[in-house]
């Protein structure tokens, strides 16, 4: 059986990643900025456009580029103002207009379109998403079922961040996630089955799976933790699951 690997220390310390910026407040500024600064490729998604212009504007921290190098988006959200401020700076700027995809969704379309021809795109390892898991319900969903139609437009791996978690999806097979730099004793994780049943089996987690089924309405395996003695985990499924870990910046 193949392994498929999670290593995202590596890539938050090159830098070789896209960062996409949704339209959420961001609670933690400072981690969004050292983000920003350290990554490849910088988008930033309908009203996130405005989010980043309010931290660019507000914040005490030196951003050493200002402006993105893509705005996407139906428009129904951001500022116009700040989109043509960014615009005049060099900003990339495509609207996606359909209305059957979320932005979030439109916006992964778009970065597997330009890295056809995007030289800045070419060294880039992943997607993150900076998003905070708060608010409504309902645009959570959406960037869960975002990440199951990511692969239909993206070979890169594509994950949701927030000022506290990092989530990613997982398929059938084997994952192994290196996490030993970016959790401690205190920190929590979960696996959630998004598509139906899920028989699972895990290695260095605090409560551990053995073919456990993992299930809505019978059993969910979150407020997990790690087993802090191994630097990795490793997740056996058969069908997809959430990945959710708490992360506040450790790493970077």
């Amino acid at each position: 059986m193949s392994v498929t690997s999670w290593s995202p220390s590596i890539f938050l310390k090159s830098g070789h990643y896209a960062l996409c910026v949704l339209n959420q407040p961001v609670a933690n500024s400072t981690l969004m900025v050292n983000l920003w600064n350290r990554a490849q490729y910088r988008v930033t998604v309908d009203g996130g456009t405005t989010i980043w212009s309010n931290i660019v504007n507000n914040t005490t921290e030196q951003i050493t580029v200002e402006n993105p190098d893509l705005i996407t988006g139906d428009f129904d959200s951001a500022d116009q103002a700040h989109v043509q401020h960014f615009e005049g700076l060099g900003t990339r700027v495509v609207e996606t207009p359909d209305q059957d995809q979320t932005d979030f969704t439109k916006c992964l379309e778009q970065l597997g379109i330009l890295s056809k021809c995007e030289p800045k795109l070419e060294k880039v390892e992943a997607i993150i998403a900076f998003v905070e898991t708060s608010g409504r319900l309902d645009q959570v969903m959406a960037n869960i079922q975002t990440l199951f139609l990511a692969k239909k437009y993206t070979s890169l791996p594509v994950y949701l961040m927030s000022s506290c978690s990092l989530s990613w999806m997982m398929g059938e097979g084997k994952h192994m996630i290196e996490c030993g730099d970016l959790v401690g004793e205190d920190s929590h994780c979960g696996l959630i089955p998004m598509d139906g049943k899920a028989v699972v089996t895990t290695a260095g987690l605090k409560w551990n799976l053995e073919a456990g089924q993992l299930r809505f309405g019978d059993l969910v395996s979150t407020s997990n933790g790690f087993d802090i003695s191994k630097e990795r985990v490793s997740v056996t499924t058969d069908r997809s699951l959430l990945w959710t870990m708490d992360w506040e910046g450790a790493g970077l």
